[in-house]
């Protein structure tokens, strides 16, 4: 497969996958509500927040090129793809709240 067929395939992972975790984390309400948590509690802005959960990705992304992962179950290409997932919800946290912010 080249890159667009895998491109392809991964997006619609990705949307399935997202919609199923978004449900479960934030429900229908407030998508990003369990985002939103870390100001709440008055840690860091939500945006950090979620550039922490980058961060903790890219982490052991740096790991798995080094060795094998130990949890079998996620595998390097799953945690490449949550980083993925973790940038779309980065800019669309961003986006809705400069379009509420106008």
């Amino acid at each position: 497969m080249g890159l667009m067929e895998n491109y392809e395939k991964y997006q619609k992972q990705m949307n399935d996958i997202l919609k199923r975790k978004n449900s479960d984390y934030s429900g229908k309400e407030d998508t990003y509500a369990n985002f939103q948590y870390c100001e709440k509690l008055g840690l860091c802005s939500t945006e950090v927040g979620i550039m922490v959960r980058m961060s903790d990705k890219m982490t052991r992304i740096s790991n798995l090129l080094k060795q094998d992962a130990q949890v079998k179950e996620e595998s390097i290409k799953d945690t490449l793809l949550d980083l993925a997932y973790y940038s779309m919800i980065l800019a669309s946290y961003i986006e809705d709240k400069n379009k509420k912010n106008e």
